[in-house]
């Protein structure tokens, strides 16, 4: 993306102040951007990239702006750990090396929409082209505040991205499920969100099942195996007759 907005210093000084109070009670982490993940695909979105705010009542409407779908390989920088991201914010360009604070995905609009996109999709994503509609689905649930998702209407539009476009109208037919094995984490500037210093991103990352899972499908699977080798003996040349003379 390489969209930015701008701010007054009435804005700045206000965020500064309430920043002060509220960094102290959320954690926070800094996210260094190192390429795509898949490659991205380019096109355009259409989307009012100067929401309502106290400080700036008026909206410009919908505006068309150039733009990069896809994943970004991320650092974490505190834990060493690498990272896929997802950027959830169209209204500003992401930076190199930033601080980010640790949220909560339900601050999102339609987070249960987006955790039964990660639980359907997330999986099949491989490749530029699923990578791209993950990444157009995201922004479709995000930041579309009309009714059905389509990419073709609403505040947010997508086109020219190719068949990704239609891959991502797919999987926005969202069905009632919404469990799996997926963790969305949720990165946002340390502005409180005012999405005017770097994208705002989720990573998705896989769960791993309770200890008690584990236990009993391994318990299943070693009954399993053995159910198998006795129906397996049984089969063998000569396994009746050694059968019978056992019984002897």
């Amino acid at each position: 993306m390489k969209i930015r907005v701008s701010r007054t210093l009435v804005a700045i000084l206000f965020c500064g102040l309430a920043t002060a109070s509220h960094s102290a009670l959320a954690a926070t982490t800094t996210l260094q951007y190192q390429g795509a993940a898949y490659g991205f695909l380019n096109g355009k979105i259409k989307a009012d990239f100067t929401p309502s705010t106290w400080w700036n009542p008026g909206s410009w409407g919908l505006e068309t702006q150039s733009a990069s779908a896809g994943g970004f390989n991320m650092l974490d920088k505190g834990t060493g750990q690498s990272l896929i991201a997802w950027c959830v914010d169209v209204f500003t360009a992401i930076s190199n090396k930033f601080d980010y604070t640790v949220g909560s995905p339900s601050q999102l609009n339609r987070s249960d929409d987006l955790q039964k996109l990660v639980n359907q999709r997330y999986a099949q994503v491989t490749d530029t082209k699923t990578s791209a509609a993950f990444q157009l689905a995201i922004w479709e649930i995000v930041t579309d505040t009309g009714g059905g998702y389509s990419l073709n209407n609403g505040t947010f539009q997508a086109s020219g991205f190719g068949n990704a476009q239609a891959l991502a109208r797919e999987w926005l037919k969202l069905d009632g499920v919404n469990t799996g094995n997926y963790k969305i984490s949720y990165f946002y500037d340390s502005i409180l969100n005012d999405k005017n210093t770097s994208q705002n991103l989720i990573a998705v990352s896989a769960v791993p099942l309770p200890g008690a899972a584990v236990l009993m499908l391994s318990a299943l699977g070693l009954a399993g195996l053995v159910s198998r080798r006795r129906r397996a003996s049984k089969s063998l040349p000569g396994a009746e007759h050694q059968h019978s003379v056992a019984a002897i």
